[in-house]
């Protein structure tokens, strides 16, 4: 598994469930994917119920890579399989099916309990915003990219995190990979290892 670790202290930073909801911030090839999933994997070694929708499959793989037990998992394809997946602690959504992901949060009382994470937020192309506002969320991606995913920048975040520099946010200089944070660890610098 990897670790996030603060740059000035050298020290791993572990986030938790107090850490949600979580906006990721990061143009492409910045390591906004990495650090998001990272985050995803460290929540679900925590014992955290999660759904995951991704763009892309290669997420799936690094998520499943890092954590210890896959056996936890369960990639939803079909909906028919939506209540053998509840059984699971974390569910993934088959990548880039964006009208299974919809129809599975839009039962919120059954998912009520889990983590949603979205990656890869620049590429839908629906607006799903008011499906997901009453979850824990972890949202990643290019903020900058897609207007119909303005609304997710005015949710009250607790942890905000910044790869790349955002329009209404002020972010120091920061090396490749490095990534700047708001949250209740202050404000600090960190990077995946």
């Amino acid at each position: 598994m990897k670790n996030i670790i603060d740059v000035s202290t050298q020290k791993e930073i572990k986030f938790t469930k107090e850490d949600l909801s979580i906006l990721i911030h990061g143009k492409e090839h910045s390591g906004a994917s990495l650090l998001s999933v990272t985050i995803a994997a460290t929540l679900h070694k925590a014992g955290n119920k999660l759904c995951i929708f991704t763009a892309y499959p290669m997420a799936k793989e690094e998520f499943l890579k890092q954590i210890l037990n896959p056996e936890d998992v369960f990639y939803l394809e079909d909906e028919d399989k939506f209540n053998e997946a509840l059984k699971f602690q974390t569910i993934i959504v088959q990548s880039g099916n964006i009208d299974l992901f919809i129809n599975i949060i839009s039962k919120y009382e059954l998912m009520k309990d889990r983590v949603i994470f979205i990656k890869n937020i620049d590429t839908i192309n629906i607006p799903i915003f008011k499906l997901v506002e009453s979850y824990m969320l972890i949202v990643s991606g290019d903020f900058e990219l897609n207007l119909i995913q303005q609304y997710f920048k005015k949710i009250t975040y607790n942890t905000k995190i910044f790869l790349s520099s955002m329009s209404e946010e002020i972010i120091p200089p920061l090396e490749k990979y490095q990534a700047f944070v708001k949250s209740r660890f202050g404000e600090k610098v960190i990077f995946v290892q």
